[in-house]
C-alpha cells in the first residue's frame, strides 16, 4: 500500500497519476485536490523543496476524484515531480508551503516515454467479467483478459500486471512469461475493480527491473514498455448510479466513459449535475467541440446560446408538447484557464476539462476542426447530425429527427 502520488500510466507526453483520499470526503461534500507538478532540474532531484525555491505549476484546484493526466509534458528529460493537498479557500495556492503537500507527494520523478519507445508499445488489454466461470472465493468474481498478439520477431511469451483501482495499489505482476494471448483472473474481490497491462517478453532482455516501474512504464534496458491500462473492471456502481435506467437514456450515458463521479458541470462552472438529471427526458443532445482561442467558435457560440435559450423557453412554457433539448460543450482548450473563462459565458453543461471523458468524446465525435455541433438523440445516442455549424439552428428541423415536429407551439 502506497500512501504518496502513484503512477498508473506514461506516453511521449502525459503522465497519469493517483492518490490516496485526504479527509473524509461524503457525497455532498467531497473533498477538492489542489495537484501541482514541476519539472525534475537534476539526476539528483529528490522532490524536496523544503526551502519553497522550487516553482510548482498547479494543474486543477479544484479536482473531485483523486485521479488526474498532465498532458503536453515535453522538455524534462529528468522527469517530473507531482504532489497534491486538500484544496483550501484560497484561489491562488501561493499561500500554501511545501509542508502542506508532505505525505502526499513522491521522491523519484515520473518519467515520459521517448517517442520511439511509444511506438513499441502493445495496444491495452481487454479485460471483462467472465460469468460463466464460477470463483472459489465467496463473494468474489472472474476476468478475462486478452490481447493482441504482437508481432516482435523475437517474441517468447507475455508480461501481465494488475493493480486495484484506487489511489494506494500499485501494479503487481500476474505472470512473467504467458505464451498465450488471453488469461483469466480468479478470486477477484475489489468494489473499486482492477485493471490490466502488458507487455511482450523478447529473447536476450537484460538490463530491466520492477523497481523502475515506480517512476516509468518502462522496465529499463532493452525491455519494451508495458501497455496503457485496460479500462477497469468489476467496480460495483453506487446505488445512485445504478438507478440511471430509469431516466431512459442508458444509450447516451455509455458515451461518458471515465466521467469522474458521473457529474457534468452546470451553471457555468459553479455546480454540477448527475448524468441522469441532466439528460432525464432530454429528447436531443448537442455536443459542442469549440473553445476559447478559436474565432469562428467566439462568433458562433452567441448564436447557439440564443438557440438553447429559446428552446427551453418554449419548453417551460408547454413541456408536454415542445421538443426538451441540452447542450453539453466539449472543450477543445489548451489549459484549464482557458476552458473556466470561455465557459463561464455559456448556460448549458460541460465536461470537466480535466477528466479524461472530454479527449474520447473529442477522439469519438472525429473533431477535425472547430466549432463543431453534433446532434443525438438524448435516450439512445443515435447520432443524426455530426456537425450542424453552418445550417439553421431551427428545432423544427431537429425534432424531425426524432419523429415529431413539436417545436411549433408558442
Amino acid at each position: 500500500m502506497n500512501k504518496g502520488i502513484i503512477l498508473i500510466d506514461a506516453d511521449d507526453t502525459s503522465i497519469t497519476v493517483t492518490w490516496c483520499e485526504i479527509g473524509k470526503p461524503s457525497s455532498s461534500h467531497p473533498t477538492k485536490y489542489t495537484l501541482q507538478y514541476r519539472p525534475a532540474t537534476s539526476a539528483n532531484d529528490n522532490g524536496i523543496d523544503s526551502g519553497g525555491q522550487l516553482t510548482y505549476q498547479s494543474l486543477s484546484t479544484e479536482l473531485t476524484t483523486n485521479t488526474a493526466r498532465k498532458r503536453n509534458l515535453t522538455g524534462a528529460g529528468h522527469g517530473f515531480f507531482f504532489r497534491v493537498s486538500a484544496t483550501t479557500k484560497s484561489q491562488n495556492r501561493v499561500d500554501k508551503s511545501a509542508m502542506d503537500y508532505m505525505g502526499h507527494a513522491h521522491r523519484r520523478p515520473f518519467t515520459v516515454l521517448t517517442m520511439m519507445e511509444q511506438s513499441q508499445r502493445m495496444p491495452p488489454p481487454v479485460a471483462k467479467i467472465d460469468s460463466s466461470v464460477a470463483s472459489s472465493q465467496p463473494n468474489s468474481y472472474v476476468a478475462h483478459i486478452s490481447w493482441q498478439a504482437s508481432a516482435e520477431p523475437l517474441l517468447v511469451g507475455y508480461k501481465l500486471q494488475m493493480r486495484e483501482s484506487n489511489g494506494t495499489s500499485s501494479w503487481s505482476t500476474v505472470a512473467n512469461c504467458l505464451s498465450g494471448t488471453e488469461v483469466r483472473k480468479k478470486n477477484l474481490t475489489s468494489s473499486s475493480g482492477y485493471m490490466f497491462r502488458v507487455r511482450p517478453v523478447l529473447q536476450g532482455e537484460t538490463g530491466g527491473s520492477e523497481e523502475n516501474l515506480v517512476a516509468s512504464v518502462n522496465e529499463g534496458g532493452n525491455v519494451i514498455p508495458y501497455s496503457s491500462a485496460s479500462d477497469v473492471v468489476g467496480a460495483r456502481s453506487s446505488s445512485k448510479s445504478s438507478s440511471s435506467s430509469s431516466s431512459g437514456s442508458e444509450g447516451l450515458l455509455r458515451l461518458f466513459k471515465r466521467l469522474p463521479d458521473n457529474k457534468l458541470l452546470a451553471k457555468g462552472g459553479m455546480k454540477s449535475v448527475s448524468l441522469t438529471e441532466a439528460f432525464n427526458k432530454v429528447d436531443l443532445v448537442f455536443f459542442y467541440a469549440s473553445a476559447h482561442w478559436c474565432g469562428p467558435c467566439r462568433r458562433f457560440t452567441p448564436q447557439l446560446i440564443k438557440f438553447y435559450n429559446d428552446a427551453k423557453a418554449m419548453y417551460a412554457k408547454a413541456p408536454g408538447r415542445t421538443t426538451k433539448i441540452e447542450v453539453v460543450f466539449i472543450s477543445a482548450d489548451h489549459d484549464v484557464n482557458g476552458f473556466r473563462s470561455y465557459y463561464a459565458s455559456m448556460p448549458w453543461l460541460a465536461v470537466p476539462f480535466d477528466a479524461d471523458t472530454r479527449e474520447i468524446l473529442l477522439s469519438w465525435m472525429k473533431v477535425k476542426g472547430i466549432p463543431q455541433l453534433m446532434c443525438l438523440d438524448g435516450r439512445t445516442g443515435k447520432v443524426y447530425e455530426t456537425n450542424g455549424v453552418g445550417r439553421a439552428l431551427d428545432l423544427a428541423r431537429f425534432s424531425r429527427y426524432i419523429g415529431r415536429d413539436k417545436s411549433s407551439i408558442r
